[in-house]
């Protein structure tokens, strides 16, 4: 009987750390639903008021006098499959490694362009590991992948790669699992502070950046109500960035401003 009892127990348990969270549309039916990936700071759970890009989206969609709300999901698998299977109006994200068919479906506005360095980790490479803008330097290395993350360029280069969630490639890089990763410099900045305090100074940004890429939110053309949203929104995004408040909003979690300028100018270009 507690073999049995321990096995329900066990598997209820997964069931709450893998499965879609409740949505709060399901309690507010007549709300317009957002599905973001968690991706700390700029949207997660555990960040203040769902980070930052949460409010760039929340106030947009306020200044287009849509009701929206945002429901934060864990895992990249759960945000493709509520666009693709269940129709999804819109999501937020970064990498999506949608189809091609899929690529026609969506309208993608990008909410901020997030610089990613490579990072390794110093213990298990004393000697220092450098990326000068070509991968075939670090050929019979690992790396660790983003989920979604396109990672042919790699494969070519003789790289192994293993994919997973920002957490858990943080982890692998310590335990020497994987050689290097990929992440947005203010992501990189936050896991170390909150997840690996007392060994932040062991992990190491190589000084030539990887990538830039946007996080953007994505409007489905499938959905019936996918392109008149992504118009509203797109017109309440650029009200919030004319009137200062998307600056605002960075600012709160962006200490540079210079960064805040330049993402503010970037939006701006892209909504003209």
């Amino acid at each position: 009987m507690k073999l049995i009892l321990l096995t329900l127990l066990f598997f209820s348990m997964q069931l709450m750390a893998t499965g879609p969270r409740i949505s709060k549309s399901t309690i507010s039916p007549d709300k317009k639903e957002v599905f973001a990936l968690d991706a700390p700071p700029f949207i997660s759970t555990e960040v203040e008021n769902g980070g930052m890009l949460n409010e760039v989206a929340v106030a947009a969609f306020k200044e287009a006098k849509m009701d929206a709300v945002v429901t934060i999901l864990p895992l990249h698998s759960m945000i493709k499959y509520y666009l693709t299977q269940e129709n999804a109006m819109v999501i937020i994200g970064r990498y999506m490694e949608l189809s091609a068919e899929d690529e026609k479906s969506v309208i993608a506005i990008p909410l901020y362009s997030a610089e990613e360095s490579y990072l390794y980790y110093k213990p298990k490479h004393p000697q220092g590991l450098e990326y000068k803008g070509v991968l075939s330097n670090l050929k019979g290395l690992t790396y660790g992948a983003s989920e979604g993350e396109e990672t042919g360029k790699y494969k070519e280069a003789g790289i192994t790669v293993i994919k997973g969630r920002t957490l858990s490639l943080f982890k692998k890089l310590e335990s020497g699992t994987v050689d290097f990763i990929s992440v947005p410099e203010e992501s990189a900045k936050w896991f170390l502070q909150n997840k690996f305090a007392e060994h932040q100074n062991n992990f190491v940004a190589m000084r030539t950046k990887s990538v830039t890429a946007d996080i953007s939110i994505y409007f489905n053309l499938n959905n019936p109500n996918g392109k008149a949203s992504s118009e509203g929104f797109k017109n309440g995004l650029r009200t919030i960035v004319k009137s200062g408040e998307y600056a605002k909003i960075l600012g709160k979690y962006i200490k540079n401003p210079d960064t805040v300028n330049i993402q503010t100018q970037y939006i701006q270009k892209f909504l003209e």
